[in-house]
């Protein structure tokens, strides 16, 4: 009788640490719900190879291949170690399975079947629970953990105004910040007709005093005020100091920097004409 493929996804490439970590992060990154982690272990001679069966929203099920280990020192426990801190973080439910060197290989293979997961689901987890102590083991690096996510702006969070700009940001992100400010200045030159002003000065009277040109209703005055100094503050701190400087090609300040930026589109966006 033939055996009945799972129907399931398979990431990462056996015996390859990093491609399965990356696995790992990028189900993360785009904001996947893990709700269980199966860690299926073969037990060899002298070490163990693991691959991991995670369980997110809807019951879906994805494999990310035995590209790690433990048992020895090596990138393969030190990827378990990395991939075990980082799950932690975002489930209780994790636990270790003993299983075949065949239903291994079929991990290996992207060929597990229905029965084998059947089996799988039927076993008992190892206890006591002894992945505890292969994450422990670089428990010191645990700090860094989230420094090898991927340097993306957050598109969903952006003013639609700085689209544009951003989908070129990977490409030459000191273009894109400083269209961003060029872009910023023009639309509050032409919101209150200030045409002379530029930088401080423009926000200074667009923004600040009770005489402003924009305010922001339903707003104490000590939130007012912070609010608009924002904006001089932002451009002192960052962009005359950018305008007369070459690119620092520091892809994590640039991203945060470009995020600053949006935030002052967003509180423009919300200021008002006073009458």
């Amino acid at each position: 009788m033939k055996a009945k493929f799972a129907g399931i996804q398979y990431l990462g490439e056996s015996g390859m640490t990093q491609t399965c970590k990356e696995a790992v992060i990028q189900l993360i990154h785009a904001g996947e719900d893990i709700k269980d982690v199966k860690i299926l272990t073969f037990e060899e001679a002298y070490s163990h190879a693991h691959a991991l069966l995670l369980t997110l929203e809807y019951d879906i099920q994805i494999v990310i291949k035995g590209g790690f280990a433990s048992g020895y020192n090596g990138e393969g426990p030190k990827g378990y170690a990395f991939v075990l801190n980082l799950l932690r973080n975002y489930t209780d439910s994790i636990n270790e399975y003993i299983i075949s060197k065949s239903i291994f290989e079929r991990i290996s293979n992207s060929s597990l079947t229905v029965k084998d997961l059947e089996y799988i689901n039927s076993i008992n987890p190892v206890r006591p629970a002894r992945w505890y102590d292969s994450a422990y083991l670089y428990k010191g690096r645990e700090s860094n953990i989230f420094s090898e996510f991927p340097l993306t702006i957050p598109m969903a969070l952006l003013d639609p105004r700085l689209i544009e700009l951003a989908l070129n940001f990977d490409k030459n992100p000191d273009n894109a910040i400083m269209g961003a400010y060029r872009k910023l200045e023009s639309i509050v030159k032409e919101r209150t007709g200030l045409h002379n002003e530029s930088g401080v000065k423009l926000f200074a009277k667009a923004f600040q005093g009770d005489d402003s040109v924009l305010y922001w209703e339903n707003l104490d005055s000590g939130e007012s005020k912070g609010r608009a100094s924002l904006f001089a503050s932002v451009y002192m701190a960052y962009r005359n100091n950018r305008a007369h400087q070459e690119p620092r090609h520091n892809i994590s300040d640039d991203i945060r920097e470009f995020m600053l930026i949006n935030q002052l589109f967003i509180l423009e966006s919300e200021a008002i004409v006073r009458n």
